[in-house]
């Protein structure tokens, strides 16, 4: 490598807190879920996160439907916006976002995938950039997931990561 060349440099990954993940119930709009806890990039400075996850249905019960991944932003450096009206944004745990017109304006998509009624499947979310979904990477942010299977996830399989990239810069 000669002097001056810029490579990417692939952080270890972080799996998140997903306790209150398992178990959580069947929403037919996406408003009732988990939040993961605050994400803050304002001591790495990555330039991007790459979200990956494995998602398990439960093993009976089951309709047709959808797991979807969602990002929210904090408004500034210390405030959330409000966005549910049970849970605390940027905390780990269930939370109901107040209904599905703050779902559609105050939250990201970054990935959904149609279910089945295959009993215990894994659903895997490939890693996700959170800059080509949002167009940067922010300060801070957490995210909300949210299924339609028509029963709870299974309590057990669950798996939320993040993996930070920056560049490297050869000497």
């Amino acid at each position: 490598m000669s002097t001056g060349d810029l490579t990417t440099l692939y952080r270890a990954s972080s799996n998140l807190t997903v306790t209150t993940l398992a178990g959580i119930a069947s929403s037919a709009t996406w408003v009732a879920g988990w939040t993961s806890g605050t994400i803050d990039n304002t001591s790495t400075l990555d330039l991007d996160h790459l979200i990956s996850a494995k998602i398990t249905v439960e093993s009976a019960s089951l309709v047709a439907g959808e797991i979807r991944v969602y990002l929210y932003t904090m408004l500034d450096d210390s405030t959330w916006p409000d966005l549910f009206s049970a849970g605390t944004e940027g905390t780990e745990g269930t939370a109901t976002l107040h209904d599905t017109e703050i779902r559609d304006s105050g939250l990201y998509l970054l990935w959904a995938t149609v279910t089945d009624t295959s009993a215990s499947r894994v659903y895997t979310m490939p890693q996700t950039s959170v800059v080509t979904r949002v167009g940067g990477l922010p300060a801070k942010y957490a995210l909300f997931v949210a299924q339609s299977t028509g029963t709870t996830l299974e309590t057990s399989g669950q798996q939320v990561t993040v993996k930070g990239t920056a560049v490297n810069v050869a000497p």
